[in-house]
């Protein structure tokens, strides 16, 4: 694992592999393979490592024999970097973000639902990347910012071909998935201001469609997206930090929900987005 370096998404981080690995010592929550207080985190996956996480400074890792090194990466990229954020009081979602027009644009969505293939879209071709799946956002005074990360972008082998992406430029994501993996480095690495939220999901329609959720819906769909959101049972000073978050992102950002048919061409949702977001 010489290749993990959180310092390049957080400063300040100290990370060791080593053969011992405590448990939260005074969990307030534990969930099938975690347990969790405030400063705490630890979680354990069977046949893989375990993890621990504490003080949003500090990671301690094990690797099971025979593990997959890049499943062990996916985990510190993945949980204990929620685990960092979280405790660090960062709020962040399940979204892919992206440069267009000088907006930072953030789109959440369901696994599945086109949010790291929309963002790839733009990011190569009309915009610039900012991060894939995991996007936290900062405040910078009242302004949310958007925290770039130079992450990898998982996708389908079709989706690649439909983006004229080189099968050169591709690597094998972990084992099972049947994915590729995209390195793309983010446009700037300093917060950029998010101005539009994207919220992407599929339903029996032909084609795109808009609408603009009134404040309440914002709210409970946006608090949806927070990424290991049941880690918060644990977590009451962060959990009450990212309401107050919250109200403030759905005040200030502009949020389009978008319904797309379950079987659309990239390119087709991407000029019907780019469309919608010049008009307004």
């Amino acid at each position: 694992m010489a290749d993990l370096n959180l310092n390049g998404v957080l400063s300040g981080v100290t990370v060791k592999q080593c053969p011992l690995v405590a448990e939260a010592a005074s969990p307030v929550y534990c969930g099938q393979d975690f347990q969790v207080s405030q400063h705490e985190f630890s979680l354990q996956i069977e046949g893989l490592g375990s993890f621990f996480v504490c003080n949003g400074s500090e990671v301690l890792y094990n690797v099971d024999k025979g593990a997959d090194p890049e499943w062990v990466r996916l985990y510190l990229y993945g949980q204990v970097l929620v685990a960092l954020l979280h405790q660090r009081k960062i709020i962040n979602f399940h979204a892919s973000s992206f440069v267009y027009n000088g907006m930072g644009v953030m789109v959440p969505g369901e696994t599945g639902a086109g949010k790291s293939s929309l963002t790839l879209s733009f990011a190569l071709h009309d915009g610039g990347f900012l991060t894939d799946d995991l996007t936290p956002v900062l405040f910078e005074g009242e302004q949310p910012c958007i925290m770039p990360l130079e992450r990898r972008v998982k996708i389908w082998k079709d989706t690649a071909e439909e983006l004229g992406i080189s099968h050169d430029a591709l690597s094998e994501a972990e084992s099972g998935t049947g994915k590729k993996y995209l390195s793309l480095t983010p446009v700037q690495m300093s917060p950029f201001p998010l101005r539009m939220i994207v919220k992407i999901e599929t339903g029996k329609v032909e084609k795109p469609v808009f609408s603009e959720p009134f404040p309440a819906e914002r709210f409970s769909l946006l608090r949806s997206e927070i990424c290991s959101w049941e880690l918060l049972a644990g977590m009451p000073e962060t959990e009450t930090a990212y309401l107050q978050q919250l109200v403030k992102i759905v005040e200030l950002v502009r949020f389009v929900r978008v319904i797309r048919p379950a079987k659309i061409r990239i390119t087709d949702l991407h000029d019907a987005v780019r469309k919608y977001i010049e008009q307004v």
